[in-house]
C-alpha cells in the first residue's frame, strides 16, 4: 500500500490572505468611525495653511523679533469659570502693548471637542484678560494664540494644567 502525504500549505495560504482582508476591512473601519482630528495651531483650515505656509512662517519670524509674549496663567480649576491672562511686550520699546486683536481658542491636545473660543482687543493696563472660560476634564489644555497687531500676525501655543 502505497502511503500519500497531505501538503497543508496551500490551505495555509487561503487562510493568511482572508485574515489580511479582514484585517484591511477592520483598519478601514476603524479609521471610519475615529476621524483624525484637526491641528489647529494656525487657526484655520488646513488647506490655508498648506498653501501659504511660507507667508506665515515669514509674517512669525518678524513678529517674534518685534514681540515678546508673557503669560500669567499657570493653572485652571475645574468647575468654575477660568481667567487667563497675558502680555505682549514690544521688544524695542520695552512697552506693554495695549491694543491688539487676539484670538484665543482653549482646547483639548487629543480632541476638538471641548474647544472654546474667545476674541478680544483691548487690553487693561497692558494685561489681555480672557474670562469665562470652562475646563471641565482634568490635565493639560493648550491655550492657542492668533495674534494681530497692526501688520504683524503671530501664532503662539502655550499650556495650562486643569485641576480640582
Amino acid at each position: 500500500m502505497i502511503k500519500k502525504e497531505r501538503n497543508y500549505w496551500p490551505h495555509a495560504i487561503v487562510v493568511v490572505l482572508i485574515l489580511m482582508v479582514f484585517a484591511c476591512a477592520s483598519v478601514v473601519k476603524i479609521a471610519m468611525d475615529n476621524p483624525v482630528q484637526m491641528d489647529s495651531f494656525y487657526l484655520e483650515k488646513y488647506q490655508s495653511v498648506d498653501n501659504n505656509i511660507n507667508d506665515i512662517k515669514k509674517e512669525q519670524k518678524l513678529f517674534d523679533e518685534n514681540y515678546v509674549l508673557s503669560y500669567k496663567t499657570k493653572k485652571f480649576k475645574m468647575g468654575e469659570p477660568n481667567k487667563f491672562l497675558m502680555s505682549i511686550e514690544n521688544r524695542d520699546t520695552k512697552s506693554l502693548v495695549k491694543k491688539a486683536e487676539i484670538k484665543l481658542v482653549v482646547t483639548r491636545p487629543e480632541t476638538n471637542e471641548f474647544n472654546q473660543e474667545i476674541t478680544i482687543r483691548n487690553s487693561k493696563n497692558g494685561i489681555f484678560i480672557f474670562e469665562g472660560i470652562k475646563a471641565d476634564k482634568p490635565g493639560r489644555w493648550q491655550i492657542l494664540t492668533k495674534i494681530n497687531i497692526g501688520n504683524n500676525h503671530g501664532f503662539n501655543k502655550y499650556e495650562v494644567y486643569a485641576s480640582k
